[in-house]
């Protein structure tokens, strides 16, 4: 009787232990989610952006020390603003828009009028960005060439 209650809670614990393995190695996924929230209206521009970046970023535990790739250093919506990648780009906004809070994640703004502003906001900090309340729609800046 002893051996079978041993050899019982022995299996239990080899179980156990073997679901906390499989449960760790389906943890690691990006912190970039691949589809954007579907409550926000996204320009093709900001799509293609979130394409790369999310491909820039897989694999990635967090984007605490992100740094982007040569390549995509290139697209025209980054630029680097005091040794920090930054992404630039136009936003709608309801009055639900807490302004504060997207300062707080590190961004600026620059109102163009009652509802639409331009803005900066770090990389490491866009997959907060897109959560927040009262961002109706979100665009990439892209490059403008002049018509001759």
């Amino acid at each position: 009787m002893k051996k079978i209650l041993f050899l019982t809670a022995f299996a239990m614990v080899l179980v156990g232990c073997g679901h906390q393995k499989s449960a760790s190695k389906t943890h690691k996924t990006s912190t970039v989610v691949e589809t954007l929230p579907e409550h926000i209206n996204f320009s093709t521009s900001f799509r293609a952006f979130w394409d790369e970046f999310y491909k820039d970023t897989k694999g990635a535990k967090t984007l605490e020390k992100y740094v982007p790739s040569e390549a995509f250093q290139t697209n025209p919506a980054i630029s680097n603003v005091n040794d920090v990648f930054v992404l630039s780009g136009y936003l709608t906004v309801t009055p639900e828009f807490d302004q504060t809070a997207f300062e707080a994640l590190g961004g600026t703004l620059t109102q163009l009028d009652a509802s639409t502003m331009t803005f900066t906001m770090p990389l490491t900090k866009l997959p907060e960005m897109i959560q927040l309340q009262g961002i109706e729609s979100v665009e990439a800046a892209i490059k403008v060439f002049r018509r001759k």
